[in-house]
């Protein structure tokens, strides 16, 4: 551990890398205030401390002010924030909105892709293959493609037929051979696979459309999206459920997130705008790629959304059990800190002192969490239950310690680790050596390349 009356690596990076001295000063110098306290501690606390004030309350907070700096330019009335990444980015958005005494209407969407992806289906086109298709690795199972579309095995049983398919009602849990992902995707093509399909999403699209009404998303305010980001797979849903309902605007649908891949799904003239990373517009740079770190560091305090349901007047959301106690407490850390750490900055700063590079410093703060954790953030974090599929059915913890044999086989594809964060694993694995190695080899920018001719998904 570190002299916790001295600047932390995350602290330095702060400092090191703002260009404007008296910004780069304050900024790393409310993180070490948010982070040293009185408040006695073990060392697990102390390590998710130094993290939650190091990396996650600046990356928060200055993205919330960026998504401000962005709204008020463009004469934005209303940002609504996506479930569950959304939350703590909310929370540091509200304060910075209430301190800065700005017209802004910060509010909170419960939701997820479960919650919106099989209310905005219409018909099978490329969005839906991919949502309805997509697993980790490029493994799905039949059974898996029938709970995202809400028609269980005994009605999809003639259409298995007609298709070829017959042979996963032995085996529905079983992963699918790639060879029969065309006759998949030629059954959901089926005008009478779609006709099933639309008439299983029709009474969760009036749900959904009633709870989107009741979060006054239809009154003509000028508003935008805010997330994590990534594909954009959620404001693709939004826009093509309100299109269904014959409530979406002409000039479409705004996100302005935390960072966007490059396989991003856009809906018609919607619009997607980036604060980390546009890897659209930019090169990729894999040492962010492990997109899992960020879903941890922000995860909120309240389960995923799987539906709605009428009580009374109201639409309320559906929603899992919440984060075990283990997570809870380092989910508590992460939103005090970010709090305390927003309020300091909107006391000390305008929010006209914004500057561009605060941009560079999150993608620093990021890399170095990600590629080079510390033996303590690596037991830690490591061990944080995360799941690769969409219905979370398959938890696990996120990065196993892990030797150079079995990195060998993982990176041969004879072992598969689903929720992968390798840079972890390998440091609680004591090798620091092949963790260095595996950082030059995202650098050569080869990563997709290598999954699909060796790895092949």
């Amino acid at each position: 551990m570190f002299d916790s009356w001295g600047p932390t690596r995350y602290e330095k990076i702060i400092y090191n890398i703002l260009p404007e001295r008296l910004l780069a000063a304050r900024l790393s110098g409310i993180a070490r205030a948010v982070r040293i306290t009185h408040e006695p501690m073990t060392s697990c606390q102390l390590t998710v401390n130094e993290t939650a004030c190091g990396v996650v309350a600046p990356l928060v907070c200055f993205y919330a002010w960026w998504l401000l700096r962005c709204a008020v330019r463009d004469g934005i009335k209303r940002i609504y924030f996506l479930a569950r990444d959304g939350q703590l980015l909310l929370e540091a958005t509200q304060i910075l909105i209430e301190r800065w005494n700005l017209d802004i209407d910060a509010r909170y969407l419960y939701c997820s892709r479960e919650s919106l992806l099989l209310p905005s289906y219409e018909q099978t086109g490329e969005f839906e293959l991919h949502w309805i298709t997509w697993g980790y690795a490029g493994a799905i199972s039949m059974a898996e493609i029938s709970r995202r579309i809400s028609v269980d095995m005994d009605e999809m049983r003639p259409y298995l037929y007609r298709h070829g398919l017959d042979g996963c009602l032995l085996l529905p849990e079983q992963p699918m051979q790639r060879s029969d992902i065309a006759k998949v995707e030629n059954l959901l093509k089926d005008a009478e696979m779609e006709q099933l399909i639309r008439r299983k999403s029709e009474p969760q699209f009036k749900l959904t459309l009633a709870y989107l009404e009741q979060e006054r998303l239809f009154e003509g305010v000028p508003w935008v999206l805010a997330d994590t980001g990534w594909r954009g797979s959620s404001q693709y849903a939004l826009s093509a459920l309100m299109s269904k309902a014959g409530k979406r605007s002409t000039t479409g649908l705004t996100g302005n997130y935390l960072g966007i891949n490059l396989e991003a799904h856009q809906y018609g003239n919607d619009s997607l705008h980036a604060f980390l990373f546009d890897w659209r517009i930019s090169p990729r740079d894999y040492r962010l790629y492990c997109f899992i770190c960020f879903e941890m560091l922000f995860s909120a305090d309240h389960g995923r959304t799987i539906g709605y349901r009428r009580d009374g007047d109201i639409i309320a959301p559906i929603l899992t059990q919440p984060p075990l106690e283990y997570v809870g407490e380092a989910v508590d850390f992460h939103h005090r800190k970010t709090r305390d750490y927003a309020s300091l900055l909107a006391k000390h700063m305008p929010i006209d002192a914004y500057d561009d590079s605060l941009s560079d410093v999150s993608r620093s703060l990021a890399c170095s969490f990600i590629t080079t954790p510390s033996s303590e953030e690596a037991a830690l974090y490591g061990e944080w239950p995360i799941a690769s599929e969409m219905g979370e059915a398959d938890f696990q913890p996120m990065s196993p310690p892990m030797g150079f044999v079995q990195f060998i086989r993982c990176a041969m594809g004879l072992d598969k680790i689903k929720g992968f964060w390798p840079q972890a694993s390998l440091v609680r694995g004591n090798q620091h050596l092949l963790n260095g190695v595996y950082n030059v080899f995202l650098d050569i920018g080869v990563l997709d390349w290598y999954r699909r001719f060796l790895l092949r998904y």
